[in-house]
């Protein structure tokens, strides 16, 4: 056993519970959940290929920055530039040592920060990558981010081979449109979110 402050670490019970997995056995996309908060909607696409509803998002360009990922894939898959929101994320990332209050010696850091004000992802989905010919999970990483649901999308945006439909639903309907339960979760996170920082939704 090792002690780390006040806690004693089971340095065999991480042994036994790490895991290794190869690069190319991991998937990262990363997609937004873009809300009108004025109108109380949502973006969402259309799967034609797949026959289902579900968030924007898609896999990663080599050495591309995850956030910008998730801003353009909204973009190639929708149509519709989005904004990305600094909200009060819960989040296990650190502030800076130059950020951090001027408590004095014996200051720790706090575990998770609760009401640091950033444009962190907001949640993650993940699962064993079925449309992958060789082992891969996927964990998809999601950013809130606004948008005038009024607006004319641009033209054009998708990869070839892409069928995908924009569409604003209602917040209230993400359950009847949504076919991952998962996806739901990770849109009520992005309200739950905004609500705590301060955003009206569904008052325009």
């Amino acid at each position: 056993m090792a002690r780390q402050g006040d806690e004693q670490l089971d340095m065999d019970q991480i042994d036994m519970s790490m895991t290794f997995s190869p690069a190319h056995e991991v998937g990262i996309s990363c997609g937004t959940v873009t809300i009108d908060p004025g109108r109380a909607k949502v973006l969402i696409i259309w799967n034609n290929r797949l026959q289902i509803h579900q968030l924007p998002k898609g896999r990663r360009n080599v050495e591309e920055h995850w956030f910008d990922t998730a801003l353009r894939e909204t973009h190639e898959e929708t149509g519709f530039t989005a904004t990305p929101l600094a909200l009060k994320v819960p989040t296990r990332a650190q502030l800076p040592k130059r950020a951090l209050p001027n408590k004095g010696k014996g200051y720790k850091k706090p575990e998770i920060l609760w009401d640091h004000v950033s444009r962190e992802f907001i949640g993650t989905c993940s699962y064993p990558d079925p449309q992958s010919k060789s082992p891969s999970f996927k964990t998809v990483y999601y950013w809130a981010a606004t948008c005038d649901s009024t607006s004319t999308p641009d033209k054009d945006t998708q990869d070839e081979g892409e069928n995908l439909v924009p569409k604003w639903i209602d917040l209230i309907d993400i359950e009847k449109f949504l076919r991952f339960g998962a996806e739901v979760a990770v849109v009520k996170k992005a309200v739950a979110d905004m609500k705590r920082s301060g955003h009206k939704i569904g008052e325009q």
